[in-house]
Order: C-alpha cells, then sequence, then structure tokens
C-alpha cells in the first residue's frame, strides 16, 4: 500500500474537527442544560426535543477528547496498579445496575451513569477456559492474574500443571507494595489466583497456608476480606494461621470489625482484615460493624499509597456472583452498586496521571433484560403491559436457569408480580439448582497510564500482560520483555 499524502490525513482531521465546530456555533443549541431532571414517569421535557440530544452528544465528544488526549502521547509507566473484577459482572449486570442506582436516586433510571462510564477506554474480553466454553472463577483468575489461560477448577496453574506467577508476584520483585481487597473468603478462587498455585479451588486450608507461609501472599501489605475459618477453626493441622501472621508481622494489625479497621489505619505495619468466618455478608444484610467494599478499598490504597515505588492491589466485588447463582437479582445489583461505589473511592483516591485502573470480570451470568418496558419501569418490578402469548405478565429481569419459576400448582406459568421484591428470587426459564455462568464476553474498562491499550477484543489472559507492560514489570521470560525493551516511551 502506497504512503498516504499529506492531504489525504489533513483532510479527515478537518472534518473530524466538524461536529465540535457545529456544536460550539449551532445557536440552537446555546444555554441547554447538561444535566436534565427525569421522572420515573417517562423522559424529561427536554429530552423530547432535538436540541438536547445534540448538546449531549457534543458534551461527551469534549469530554471524550479531554480524558484522552494525554493517555496515548504521553510515555509515562504506571506507578500503580488497581484491578477491579466484579464477580459474574455481566454487562446485562452492568445496564440493570445503572437504572437501579438511578431508580434509588428518584430518577427514571436509565440515564444514570456508573462510575466506569467515566473511564477513557473499554473493550471487551474472551473468557473461555482450556477446557469449557462458559467457565468458572478459577480459570479465568489464572489468566487475568496469571496471564495463562488454564482448565476450569485450576487456581495458578497451567493446565497441565506449571506454575503460574501472578501479576502480584512481578509487582512485589519490582519492589512495589502489594494487597487484596474481596467481599468473599480470601481463599476463594479469584483473589487466590493472586497468590496461590493449587490443581483445585476447592483446597481453600492450602490456599489459606500458602497466603500466609509462601510468597508473594506472605509479602502482602494489606488483605481484607472474609473466610476467618479456613485460617483457624476449619484447619485440621492444628495451626492458627492468623496467630503466624501476626507472629511475623509483629508491627502488622488484625481486624474483625469496622472498627478495628480504623484503628488499624493508625498503626505502621501490615493489615490483615478477617470479617467473616466465610463470605462477607451482602450489603444488604451487613450488620454496621462490617466494612463495607469502599471502605475497604480506601484502607487498602491510602495504606499502600505509602510506599515510594508503588503498588499493585487486586480489589473484587466477589457477591455480585452469588446473588446471580442464587438468581435473586436484587442482591445482584445491589452488590454491583457496593462495587460501583468502591470503583469511584478508587478514582477519587488516586491520580490517572500514575495510577492504571482497569476494571473487568471473570465471566458472565445468564441475566437477561427482555421484552419492551416503559421508560422508567422499576427494573425489580415489571411493566404491566408485557404479556406473554396467554396474557400473562412477565418481569423485565429473567434468568435462563435458576431455582425458580413462576408456575401454579397446573404447570402453567403465573404473574410473578405479587412475589416480585428485592431480596426475592427472580423467574428463570428452565428450572436448575441454581445459576449458571454464561460464557459470553464481558467488558474491561481502564484509566491512567497506557490506558489505550485495552481496547478492542481481547483474550483473558492479555489482560496482566498490559497491566505488567504499562508499569514495566517483569513477567519472566515472554515475548513481551522483548517490546520492552525496544519500546522509547519507557
Amino acid at each position: 500500500m502506497p504512503p498516504k499524502k499529506l492531504g489525504q490525513i489533513l483532510l479527515p482531521l478537518a472534518l473530524l474537527s466538524l461536529p465540535l465546530a457545529f456544536c460550539a456555533d449551532d445557536p440552537r443549541l446555546m444555554n441547554q442544560g447538561r444535566e436534565q431532571p427525569t421522572t420515573r414517569g417517562g423522559p424529561a421535557v427536554e429530552e423530547l426535543t432535538a436540541s438536547y440530544w445534540l448538546r449531549q452528544a457534543c458534551d461527551q465528544v469534549a469530554a471524550r477528547l479531554d480524558r484522552t488526549q494525554d493517555t496515548v502521547t504521553d510515555g509515562r509507566r504506571a506507578k500503580n496498579i488497581i484491578m477491579m473484577l466484579g464477580d459474574g459482572l455481566s454487562i446485562t449486570t452492568l445496564t440493570a445496575a445503572r437504572i437501579l442506582k438511578g431508580q434509588r436516586q428518584g430518577r427514571s433510571g436509565e440515564e444514570s451513569k456508573l462510575a466506569v462510564e467515566e473511564f477513557p477506554y473499554s473493550g471487551l474480553c474472551k473468557t473461555y477456559c482450556t477446557n469449557e466454553q462458559s467457565p468458572d472463577s478459577a480459570c479465568t483468575a489464572t489468566a487475568y492474574l496469571g496471564g495463562v489461560k488454564t482448565s476450569s477448577g485450576t487456581v495458578g496453574q497451567s493446565a497441565d500443571g506449571e506454575i503460574v506467577e501472578s501479576l502480584s508476584m512481578w509487582a512485589h520483585r519490582a519492589g512495589k507494595a502489594t494487597g487484596l481487597v474481596t467481599t468473599t473468603r480470601v481463599t476463594d478462587a479469584s483473589p487466590a489466583a493472586a497468590f496461590a498455585h493449587v490443581a483445585r479451588r476447592s483446597d481453600e486450608l492450602e490456599i489459606a497456608r500458602q497466603l500466609v507461609d509462601e510468597q508473594p501472599g506472605r509479602h502482602f501489605k494489606v488483605i481484607l476480606g472474609g473466610g476467618l475459618g479456613k485460617f483457624s477453626l476449619e484447619r485440621r493441622d492444628g495451626r492458627d494461621l492468623v496467630q503466624h501472621w501476626q507472629s511475623v508481622n509483629p508491627e502488622g494489625c488484625f481486624a474483625r470489625s469496622l472498627s478495628e479497621l480504623r484503628d488499624c489505619v493508625s498503626s505502621n505495619g501490615s493489615m490483615l482484615g478477617l470479617f467473616s468466618d466465610s463470605n462477607m455478608a451482602y450489603h444488604l444484610a451487613a450488620h454496621k460493624e462490617q466494612p463495607s467494599l469502599s471502605e475497604m478499598t480506601a484502607v487498602a490504597i491510602e495504606r499502600l499509597s505509602e510506599h515510594a515505588d508503588g503498588y499493585f492491589v487486586f480489589i473484587e466485588g466477589g457477591r455480585i456472583d452469588h446473588g446471580h447463582h442464587e438468581t435473586r437479582v436484587g442482591y445482584a445489583l445491589d452488590e454491583m452498586l457496593e462495587f460501583d461505589a468502591a470503583i469511584d473511592m478508587a478514582l477519587r483516591l488516586t491520580d490517572p496521571r500514575e495510577t492504571l485502573i482497569v476494571v473487568t470480570a471473570d465471566h458472565s451470568h445468564s441475566l437477561t433484560m427482555s421484552g419492551s418496558a416503559k421508560r422508567g419501569t422499576p427494573i425489580l418490578g415489571m411493566d404491566q403491559l408485557q404479556r406473554d402469548v396467554n396474557g400473562v405478565q412477565y418481569s423485565t429481569l429473567n434468568y435462563a436457569i435458576g431455582k425458580w419459576q413462576s408456575h401454579g400448582k397446573d404447570g402453567r406459568r403465573e404473574n410473578p408480580g405479587k412475589t416480585l421484591s428485592q431480596t426475592s428470587f427472580t423467574p428463570s426459564y428452565i428450572h436448575g439448582r441454581k445459576g449458571v455462568h454464561s460464557g459470553e464476553d464481558v467488558a474491561v474498562f481502564a484509566m491512567g497510564p497506557k490506558s489505550h491499550l485495552f481496547s478492542g477484543i481481547m483474550e483473558q489472559n492479555l489482560l496482566p500482560h498490559l497491566m505488567g507492560y504499562a508499569a514495566g514489570l517483569d513477567s519472566g521470560a515472554t515475548p513481551c520483555e522483548l517490546q520492552r525493551k525496544v519500546d522509547t516511551s519507557f
């Protein structure tokens, strides 16, 4: 292909500038409000005009240009990396949670925004594992934290048993502080891939041992989540791993509650917070002494930020997945909004010029948002006009497979409206023991140094290599190292 002439390059650039010029000069668009009130009954009056949507689009063009102008041309590397994982966070969950967020604020909901919508770059990643089309959390975690796809149920190992180092280890080797935060057990599959190597994700007693005995886990500056039972009462080897952690971290601080976690802030050492014997309670059912995900995120970032050479931290909203498995979409969406609050907290506490934040999911779930519900319909409810071929009403949100179907004694589907609530089971099409994962791609969002690399469609195991590349981490003798040596932007 012959090289382009200067005019061929400049003409498209000139055309690209036309929409902004139009936005700035068109008198029809002057003095149009950027934030227009909406109601649950439908769109605001302003939304019925063309000028409202033209102004909104122009504002978005300007905002995107503003937030992306430095990310490609600025060659700086990431001092810090924050990876935030919504377990089971499907794209449908994102949409439904956005609507719920707005409706909780008394608005229609569809026009609401989640924290990830402020990120300048986004893409999709493929989540399959080596032996499954629809993956589990173990093989996916090994991919997005270790850079290697593996078989279902395997943590920190390849499908043929090779040890796979994690992004935590790469960061530790580079002299950075490391940590993890989760609302599940810290020994569950997703956080475990940050430090452990086991053939079976169910071997959580061994995972707990590796966390306190082996690297990189024993070097973690912050460990916050649930799973105390795996460290003491459930153990069969007679060890109390909390006592062991305290003995090797004499300046460290151990917390069982929000009050104790706040007390730890004044300490100078490492932090271990285990706030439940198993998974932490759903936010909707939590007692006041259980810290929220955003509170744990704030504590973790503030402590890790004290490290002069930067840090890597893995932060998981892990119970989105559990709400979906129970087919209680109200729980899943509330956990997503807690995750959203944690993302917002991370954005407020960091500088995008030095911190790369990547938000994604491990796998999807079979939640669907179907029908022709009217604007502002309660997302956890149903539009009164939507009916099936037999004239029976149905909910907007449903699962493909789940525990509950709205069937009467005669086996016919019934109107589910009388049982729908924030904590109720959500209808499913196929009767199963629980909700199941699904295999479609999941979203990836990125902000900070080198965030432009996180766009398009990616294999899931590419993510840690991109994060490592952005921070100049040594992930071993891989082709990525050869590229880094010739990258003059570092």
